[in-house]
C-alpha cells in the first residue's frame, strides 16, 4: 500500500469515528448554561462572545464533541437596532436546536428575530481549526478582557 492510499485509509477511519461519536446534547447544553450564566452583557457587547467561548470550552473539555454542533454567524433584526441587523453567532445541535442564552439581549427592547440571509455555517470543530475565532468579536475580547465575565 502506498503512501497516499495510507493516508486515504486513515482518513476514512477518521470519518467513520467521528459519524459513530455519540452526540451528548444535555452535555452540551449544561456546558451552554454554565457559560452563560457566567457572562454579562454590557456597552461593549461581552455577551455577543458566547459562540466562540463555548467552541473554545467544547475543546478543552469534549474535542470529541466538536463535530455534534454548528456554529451560525448571522444577523438578529431587533426593534432598537433602528432596523440594522446585528451580527450576532450561535449554537446549532444536530436535532436543529438552538442554544443561544445571549439571544435575549436583543428580545428585551422587543421584537427580535433571526435573519435567514447571509448565513455562515460552521461545525464547531471547522470555526475552531479555519480560527474564526478571529473574528470581530476576538478584537473586542482582547480590548476589554475584564468586560467578558461577572465578577462573582
Amino acid at each position: 500500500m502506498n503512501l497516499q492510499e495510507q493516508i486515504n485509509r486513515i482518513q476514512s477511519m477518521m470519518k467513520i469515528i467521528n459519524e459513530n461519536v455519540e452526540c451528548q446534547d444535555d452535555l452540551l447544553i449544561d456546558l451552554a448554561n454554565i457559560l452563560s450564566d457566567k457572562l454579562h452583557c454590557d456597552r461593549y457587547g461581552s455577551c455577543v462572545h458566547f459562540a466562540e467561548l463555548f467552541v473554545e470550552l467544547v475543546n478543552e473539555e469534549y474535542p470529541h464533541l466538536l463535530n455534534c454542533f454548528d456554529v451560525i454567524e448571522g444577523y438578529v433584526d431587533w426593534s432598537h437596532g433602528e432596523e440594522i441587523p446585528q451580527q450576532h453567532t450561535w449554537i446549532k445541535l444536530r436535532n436543529g436546536e438552538k442554544i443561544d442564552p445571549t439571544f435575549l439581549q436583543f428580545t428585551k427592547y422587543g421584537n427580535a428575530s433571526y435573519r435567514k440571509k447571509n448565513e455562515k455555517t460552521y461545525t464547531g470543530k471547522e470555526y475552531l481549526e479555519n480560527r474564526q475565532i478571529d473574528a470581530w468579536f476576538a478584537d473586542r475580547r482582547k480590548k476589554y478582557p475584564e468586560m467578558i465575565f461577572k465578577n462573582i
